[in-house]
């Protein structure tokens, strides 16, 4: 099998998509994008990512290529925890202190580099491509951080939306609530739910 054969292979097992960075995971030299892109076969979406010819692609998906240390939080990951039915009007991404995002689609939240990786997770989403997003009771204990900034609304259904579902690790939530110093805010809501 050639490279280019190869390369179609791998973009038909992997949802059309096709990273820059895959190249060097199968020892195959930039040159062939090109080839594939001349064949109509692929096309550039953004730096380092092309798709099949009138593949989907979601924004979220290439938003977190785009900005690769960001990890979607508070709306946006209440969307896609369905705590929430309002499709999120920017993208919610939480990136390191010492990074700044001058970005019009994105509402950045900036943590030290200690909280960053905490309750980090890879989501699957409706199309096959995976984003980074923060599990659900990191989400939790963000909104009630930065509760001043979030739509009452959205806030008090996403907290009561959490209480019913089967999921919630409660465990879990009072651990980050203690590492992120809302504790005693989190039990006031607890007992008014």
């Amino acid at each position: 099998m050639n490279s280019i054969e190869i390369l179609k292979n791998y973009i038909n097992e992997h949802n059309g998509i096709l990273l820059t960075s895959d190249l060097k995971k199968l020892n195959i030299h930039r040159q062939y994008i090109k080839i594939l892109c001349d064949e109509n076969f692929i096309e550039r979406l953004e730096k380092g990512v092309y798709a099949k010819k009138d593949q989907f692609v979601n924004d979220f998906f290439l938003m977190q290529q785009r900005y690769k240390s960001g990890i979607y939080s508070h709306n946006t990951a209440l969307f896609f925890y369905h705590l929430t039915d309002r499709a999120p009007l920017k993208y919610d991404m939480t990136f390191k202190n010492n990074i700044r995002v001058n970005e019009p689609l994105i509402s950045p939240s900036y943590v030290k580099e200690e909280y960053y990786d905490i309750g980090l997770i890879e989501m699957p989403i409706y199309d096959g491509t995976t984003i980074r997003i923060y599990n659900l009771e990191r989400t939790i204990i963000d909104i009630i951080r930065d509760r001043n900034k979030i739509d009452i609304q959205i806030f008090s259904d996403a907290l009561k939306g959490y209480m019913e579902r089967k999921d919630q690790n409660f465990l879990l939530l009072g651990r980050y609530a203690k590492l992120f110093k809302v504790k005693e805010i989190l039990q006031t809501f607890m007992k008014v739910l």
